[in-house]
């Protein structure tokens, strides 16, 4: 299950589906293909008479990002987006190391467990500044909490107000995975099958389940009570359409999933077809 930006994760790990579907956004923008072509010194005359205005927002996401085109997310996560999105660390925790046991004169486990700990879990945790405390059991619990608080402040270290902040973040308030996946779908319809009516793509796409409930997109004749839901169809594809495409024009920027209204670019269709045939090569049009 995707979480909720509200949700707490050290290193972040919830967010990758997310991010998953940004670097699809980001294949199918036309300003980061854009922005390819200029790292690589491949921007035709043309193509630099026509740069966004902001192109330079587009390059730092690149620079950040860097050339998503064919390379595995798995791959990509590992060399960029921890480095983005997470910390290479757990999240430290309060870990017993050993018990006493009444009239024991030696823990005999203590040094191994110690050891343990010290080349494992506090290496995993950062090898950030910690006490190694004896607490004796069997009395009020209040009191072992206010003796250990006045250890801890005795040492001057600070916890900070949250976990290391990643260096970058989903913009949504909420997030909810499907209108994405759907959005997602629609361009890879869109650029399968350009000259398609939009009503056909928005039921393929599964853009509105009910509106689309008894139309076949593979019908050539409209009925009398097909032709207003057709339109009502369409008119919800053009809607989605445009929202698909602002978020992949706002994650060349930086932001996801953001779909606020930007100046889009024009999406050449038979382009972002090619250059999916390069990320998915076993990739067939509908039919």
């Amino acid at each position: 299950m995707l979480p909720n930006k509200s949700m707490k994760d050290w290193a972040t790990k919830g967010i990758q589906g997310y991010v998953m579907l940004m670097l699809e956004y980001l294949r199918l923008s036309p300003s980061y293909e854009l922005a390819r072509k200029a790292r690589m010194g491949k921007l035709t005359a043309a193509e630099k008479k026509h740069l966004p205005a902001d192109f330079d927002l587009v390059l730092k996401t690149y620079d950040e990002y860097g050339d998503v085109a064919t390379i595995q997310f798995a791959d990509w996560w590992a060399t960029t987006g921890i480095g983005l999105y997470g910390s290479e660390y757990i999240k430290p925790q309060v870990r017993q190391i050993g018990r006493m046991e009444k009239n024991e004169e030696f823990e005999p486990g203590f040094t191994k467990s110690l050891e343990q700990y010290f080349k494992t879990f506090r290496k995993h945790e950062g090898n950030g500044p910690g006490l190694i405390l004896a607490i004796p059991l069997g009395i009020p619990k209040r009191a072992i909490l206010k003796q250990v608080s006045l250890m801890i402040n005795k040492t001057g270290v600070t916890a900070p107000p949250k976990a290391q902040k990643a260096k970058r973040s989903l913009t949504a308030k909420r997030l909810r995975s499907q209108p994405l996946i759907r959005g997602i779908n629609l361009l890879w319809l869109k650029a399968q099958n350009p000259d398609w009516a939009l009503w056909r793509l928005g039921v393929l796409a599964k853009i509105s389940p009910t509106n689309a409930e008894g139309l076949d997109y593979r019908s050539t004749k409209s009925t009398t009570n097909t032709v207003d839901q057709r339109t009502n169809m369409a008119v919800l594809t053009s809607r989605a359409l445009s929202k698909a495409q602002y978020i992949a024009e706002n994650a060349a920027r930086g932001r996801f999933p953001d779909p606020k209204k930007i100046s889009l670019p024009e999406f050449d269709y038979e382009d972002i077809y090619r250059r999916m045939q390069i990320s998915n090569p076993k990739l067939k049009k509908p039919k």
